[in-house]
């Protein structure tokens, strides 16, 4: 044989073992994936359209595409402005989809009253975005909110819808709004244009922390709120979101990316800028503002000895470590990220975006993670909830429960519940309770209801449905839950523990003649209260008045571990902050009446476990305040592995339909960044936006209350004074004023004798509107009804009843009927006196039939 034809030989021999490899490789594979689903593949990257739509000639809201019709009356992350002649101006960015054709509807606020829908025409697709102008019909009126959608349809029949609030009012001055916070924000970068900030701003150190730049506000000193020695440089234009207008006041939220350094040292943050300004003809005003800085993850430059560095960033790192301690996982930034100290290796186990994904669909903040389990083989358990920006489920939004494998290096779906409502309300939500335990059992609080999820079986059914505030009580660490037996919370006699981690359950029951009631929890122990039932009672506004005589706290299995009372000294609200735990106390006094009593605490002085790793902070040069993982041991910097696991790949879907509905009204409470609480009771509701600028809307998305729109004085005119009689008390002749001046004619003294109370008489007697017990709210709270020629009535003390019918800047008039007078009172002394009395106020707001 030739030398050329052995070596053709031996090339032939090479390759065909070469084919049996690779053949043997692939079935091999396709043996092992059987048992893994079939395959893997790397996250499929977003395919949607982006809206943006305009206000005030500004491009202003970038609306994310939904794959599947939402609840419009929740869909309020924007609000825009309808220019001249009820106009709507938008822009398509396709990203190299097709666009066949576009739609549009336009419903009331709450979404149940259809206004308008049709075909969008007059646009013309053309390169990477076109613009399109919409002109609605004259059917809606000005100064009143719509819910306007968008819907493309793509190629493939696929039907994407957007979501925006719209207002159409020419007197409003929005353009100058937004110009002034581009101005403002512009000037930032800038020392000295910056000084002429300064007449905008409240320096105050007692009420920000100019040690950080994460969270700089309105009270930062000037060369923190000018970005410090750090001389960063925007990336790009800023993306303007217009969330809340309210005549001349003005909300928006500015979000874009920052740089420092340069070259390979280069950092990049994203920043959020928050501003509240209110126009006048004279100058602008700074409400509030606030700027987020948060520095993105570089996976290849995060650790440094034995840190990871985490940068200008929350100080409240999510965090999770194996019991060994060998792996730590940790949230940041939108991306969950786990370091495995025995292999060297950071695992990015979950992001929306990365290198070869970064756009603004993928950067679209609207989701949360949330670390479920750790176990010691470096696997992962954990949750994505709200808006799927990119894969599977892209442009929904729900609760994805996904789990890593540490040894093949993949993440795969276990159960995904679709979700209807907005990521802000799923947030609220996911924060009040989300627990997996090892049993393969999910927990979660949803729509006033507590969950288990079989996740082996993808089943459902609800533990326990919560009908009042604070009626379930939550451990820090989601693991123990307590809730009040029976209907009637207010006189139960039975508190219901489950440790979610075991399964088991519990029952702490009070002694015969007693009521008990969660208070909260310290570490996993349960702080409750007990009252006798013969102190319980209702108070005429309809306000449970509750003084437990004594505090206890138990053991997650009910053991008794310590107790707090004194003889004539009842608790009758606390709070729980770290050790601590304050007491509001009332004395009973020989007359049988009450009065507030100095606080009492209670210390607990076990300390937690600290974990093997741990978050630490230091400053660092320019940079202020560096926030650190300090790790078990020290990471080797030059030997790191850097992974991204794939996806496992299954056929068929693994939803789990929820049908969660609320048993009772609930009020959302939002702010310019989202929903900040959900409460059944409108005063708890009002209370907190009050006291953060915010909005409180009903179950349709309706405004209950807002902050900022009163007049300068107003008057409801056709109250006149009155007084009691014989037959008459005080409560009586309010409510039959209140129900008079809506046209009822009602004898309320006898509903009284009855024993009904104020909210009861008038929910029965009106229609077209909700009935609003605002106790504990403030009386320049309350007046935003009064604005709205809706009186309020107050309830005192001693039991006496008034109304409060107007009011302008120094003065509340006030119709007193034990007198008989109206008169007015000082506004400084009007609050002072309402405060004294308890702030006992019920109202009504009018909603649509």
């Amino acid at each position: 044989m030739s030398e050329e034809a052995r070596m053709k030989k031996t090339i032939i021999k090479i390759a065909v073992c070469v084919v049996v490899f690779i053949a043997s490789a692939f079935i091999i594979g396709g043996i092992m994936n059987q048992g893994h689903n079939n395959m893997t593949m790397e996250m499929a990257p977003a395919t949607l359209p982006v809206i943006t739509m305009e206000s005030g000639g500004v491009a202003c809201n970038e609306l994310h595409g939904n794959t599947v019709e939402m609840d419009v009356a929740y869909q309020k992350d924007t609000v825009t402005m309808l220019g001249a002649g009820r106009q709507a101006n938008f822009t398509v960015d396709t990203y190299g989809r097709e666009i066949t054709g576009i739609s549009m509807e336009v419903r009331s606020i709450d979404g149940s009253r259809l206004i308008e829908n049709g075909e969008v025409t007059g646009w013309k697709a053309g390169g990477k975005s076109f613009p399109v102008t919409l002109t609605l019909k004259d059917l809606i009126d000005t100064n009143t909110q719509y819910s306007l959608t968008l819907i493309l349809e793509l190629e493939g029949e696929q039907k994407v819808y957007y979501y925006t609030t719209i207002l159409w009012n020419d007197d409003l001055h929005i353009a100058e709004i937004l110009e002034f916070a581009s101005d403002f924000h512009g000037k930032l970068y800038d020392k000295e244009a910056a000084k002429e900030l300064t007449k905008y701003l409240e320096p105050n150190s007692k009420l920000t922390d100019n040690g950080t730049f994460h969270k700089v506000n309105i009270h930062s000193n000037f060369q923190q709120i000018t970005w410090g020695n750090l001389e960063p440089a925007q990336e790009g234009a800023a993306s303007l979101r217009l969330v809340q207008v309210n005549g001349n006041i003005a909300s928006l939220l500015m979000d874009f990316v920052v740089s420092t350094g340069e070259g390979k040292n280069k950092i990049y943050y994203s920043v959020e800028e928050y501003y509240r300004v209110r126009y006048t003809s004279e100058r602008m005003y700074l409400l509030d503002y606030e700027r987020t800085m948060t520095q993105i993850p570089d996976t290849g430059r995060m650790y440094a000895n034995d840190k990871i560095l985490l940068g200008i960033t929350d100080e409240n790192v999510d965090m999770m470590e194996s019991t060994d301690g060998n792996t730590v996982v940790f949230s940041d930034r939108g991306q969950l990220l786990c370091y495995n100290a025995v292999t060297n290796g950071l695992t990015v186990i979950f992001s929306f975006y990365d290198k070869d994904n970064a756009d603004c669909r993928t950067l679209y903040d609207h989701h949360g993670i949330k670390i479920l389990d750790v176990d010691e083989g470096g696997n992962v358990k954990f949750a994505v909830y709200g808006y799927m920006n990119r894969g599977r489920h892209e442009g929904e939004t729900g609760i994805q429960i996904l789990s890593y494998d540490n040894s093949l290096n993949t993440i795969e779906e276990e159960v995904y519940i679709p979700y209807s409502k907005s990521y802000a309300v799923l947030k609220d939500e996911m924060g009040q309770l989300l627990y997996r335990n090892r049993q393969q059992h999910l927990y979660f609080f949803l729509e006033n209801g507590v969950y288990d999820v079989d996740l082996e079986n993808r089943s459902a059914e609800q533990l326990v449905s919560i009908r009042q505030d604070d009626s379930l009580q939550v451990s820090e660490n989601h693991e123990i839950i307590v809730w009040q037996e029976g209907d009637d919370i207010n006189h139960s006699n039975q508190l219901n523990v489950r440790n979610l981690n075991t399964g088991e359950q519990t029952v702490i029951r009070a002694e015969d003649g007693d009521a008990i009631r969660p208070l909260g929890f310290m570490g996993e122990d349960i702080i409750y209260g007990v009252a006798r039932e013969s102190d319980i009672r209702t108070e005429n506004s309809g306000q449970i008045f509750y003084p437990m005589y004594k505090v206890c706290i138990s053991n997650s299995s009910g053991a008794s571990l310590k107790e707090y009372g004194q003889e004539g000294i009842y608790v009758v609200g606390c709070t729980i902050e770290s050790n601590q735990i304050t007491l509001s106390r009332l004395q009973r006094t020989e007359n049988g009446s009450y009065q507030e009593i100095l606080d009492d605490q209670i210390m607990n002085n076990v300390e937690e476990e600290a974990g093997q790793n741990k978050v630490v902070t230091a400053n660092i040069d320019i940079y202020e305040r560096y926030v650190q993982i300090q790790t078990k041991s020290s990471i080797d910097a030059k030997t790191i592995k850097v992974l991204n696991p794939k996806e496992v790949v299954f056929e068929g879907g693994r939803e789990l339909e929820l049908d969660a509905v609320s048993e009772v009204p609930r009020y959302y409470v939002c702010n310019a960044y989202g929903v900040c609480g959900i409460y059944s009771a409108p005063g708890t509701a009002v209370k907190e936006a009050y006291d953060t600028s915010g909005i409180v809307t009903n179950d349709r998305g309706v405004t209950v209350w807002l902050k900022g729109n009163r007049v300068s004085r107003n008057q409801i005119m056709a109250i006149k004074e009155e007084s009691v009689t014989e037959q008459k008390n005080s409560l009586a002749v309010c409510l039959d004023n209140i129900l008079r001046h809506a046209g009822i004619t009602r004898n309320t003294e006898y509903d009284l004798a009855q024993g009904k109370t104020a909210t009861t008489i008038l929910s029965e007697n009106m229609t077209g509107v909700q009935v609003l017990d605002l106790s504990g709210c403030t009386l320049d709270a309350v007046l935003y009804y009064v604005n709205q020629d809706i009186p309020v009535l107050a309830i005192l003390e001693d039991g006496e009843a008034v109304l409060v019918t107007g009011f302008n800047e120094f003065n509340v008039v006030i119709m007193e009927p034990a007198t008989g007078k109206l008169y007015k009172k000082g506004m400084n002394d009007a609050t002072a006196w309402f405060a004294e009395n308890g702030n006992h106020f019920i109202t009504y707001m009018r909603i649509e039939n």
